[in-house]
This record gives structure tokens, sequence and C-alpha cells, in this order.
């Protein structure tokens, strides 16, 4: 038991950490799969998988200088009122509503990513789309990134890596560290109130942690030899799978 938990924390995180979504979009399935918990621990205990996966790695991150602390700071904080809004939509709109709205738009994110090629852009055109809709722009990302994120349990860093890559014409090098530093921070807001709630499975979180430290380290070494489509195509391949995951 203990070693399948150290495993999955260490396979979730390596994943995650080099695509810039933080692991719980495999952790928090493999929980409702293999263990006994209901999907409010699930979810509770991925979030902290996700917290603790990403601020592991941030160290490696800051010192290959990849993450942009501004724009990431801005996300962070426009996904932390998000989460409301996803709390409000479990009350309001019907789970099976909502399951495959979202996995229809994620297989069309994934066939997207998986055919086109990152464009990656200079940092004034970057400076210029962002100062163009700096407050709309900002707060619709922040609700999307929050609603997923407080909805699923899994963070919202799949969703966050292609918005930077493709509107924002950020190095796909630089997205992923970046949505790594902002999913610290909103993770961490999002996993207070099931620690409140008594929603989190602390056995689990203790051993699958360990291997989350270590994968994390891993994984931000890896993402750096990797090349720029290679990531693109796996965070392809990522949201598929969220899609069909959502679907079952």
């Amino acid at each position: 038991m203990f070693i399948l938990l150290f495993l999955l924390g260490f396979l979730a995180s390596v994943y995650g950490i080099i695509v810039g979504a933080g692991g719980g979009f495999i952790f928090v399935p493999m929980l409702l799969f293999f263990f006994d918990i209901s999907p409010q621990v699930a979810a509770g205990t991925g979030l902290a998988i996700v917290f603790l996966n990403s601020v592991s790695a941030l160290y490696v991150y800051f010192k290959q200088q990849r993450v942009l602390v501004h724009k990431g700071t801005q996300f962070a904080i426009a996904a932390i009122p998000g989460t409301f809004v996803g709390s409000w939509l479990v009350n309001h709109v019907s789970e099976e509503v909502f399951h495959y709205g979202l996995a229809t738009l994620l297989v069309g994110l994934g066939l997207f990513l998986a055919m086109k090629k990152p464009s990656v852009g200079t940092e004034k055109e970057a400076a210029a789309i962002i100062e163009g809709n700096r407050v709309f722009v900002t707060f619709i990302i922040g609700l999307l990134l929050g609603i997923v994120s407080s909805f699923f349990g899994i963070g919202g860093g799949w969703l966050l890596v292609p918005i930077m890559i493709y509107l924002f014409r950020i190095d796909p090098y630089k997205a992923t560290a970046t949505s790594i530093f902002a999913l610290s921070i909103y993770s961490f807001a999002g996993v207070i109130p099931p620690m409140l709630n008594g929603d989190i499975a602390w056995n689990i979180l203790v051993w699958s942690g360990i291997g989350v430290c270590v994968g994390a380290q891993v994984g931000a070494l890896i993402s750096k030899k990797l090349k720029a489509s290679s990531i693109t195509r796996m965070l392809a391949l990522l949201v598929i799978v969220i899609a069909v995951l959502l679907v079952v």
C-alpha cells in the first residue's frame, strides 16, 4: 500500500510538473478507482497533492529562471475568487451537463494542441496583448482556473499553459513554470475548505506526498531537456484523457 501511494505520487508529480498542471488530474481519478474514499475526500486530497507538488518544483524552476512572477501572480489572484464561482456551479448546474460540456471543449483543445505547433512571440508582443485587455482577460482566465480547480479538485494548469502559449505568446518552458508558480498560490486557497471540513485523507497524503516531493524535482529537470513541441503534445494527451475521464 505504501509503495503504491509513493509511486502514484511520484508518477503524477513528474508528468504534472512537466506539463505545468500539478498532477491532480492523475491523482484524483486513481484515488477514486483504487481506494474506498468519497469524491469529496479524493478532491480535497488531490488539491493538497497539487499544492505540495507545485511548491516542491518551484525551487528548480526559479533556479532555471523560467518563472514570470508578475504574470503568474496576476493569474493566481484572479483565480482565487473563481473558486467561489466553482462552488456555486456545483449547486446550480447539473454535473452531467457540466462534465459533458467541458469534455467536449477539452477534446477540441487537445486536438488543437496536437496539430498546431507552438507559436512563440517576443516579450513586446506578449506585453501588448496583456496591456490591451489587462483587467478583462485576467479576470476571465482567473474565473476559469478557479472554477475548474474547485469543481474537480485537479487544479487548472492544463488550461493556463495553452492560454499562455497561444494567447500571450509565452515560451512553453516559461509557461509551464509560471503555471506551476500560479498553481502554488491558488491551490493553497483551494485546499483550506477541505482541511476545515475534514475532507483530506492524511495517511494517503503523507505517503503520496513523499513521492510527490521526489517526482517534482525529477519532472522539473526533465522538462528542461524536452522540446517545446513535446511538452505541448504531452499537454494535448493530458486534456484528452481528462475529457474521457469526465465522460466516464
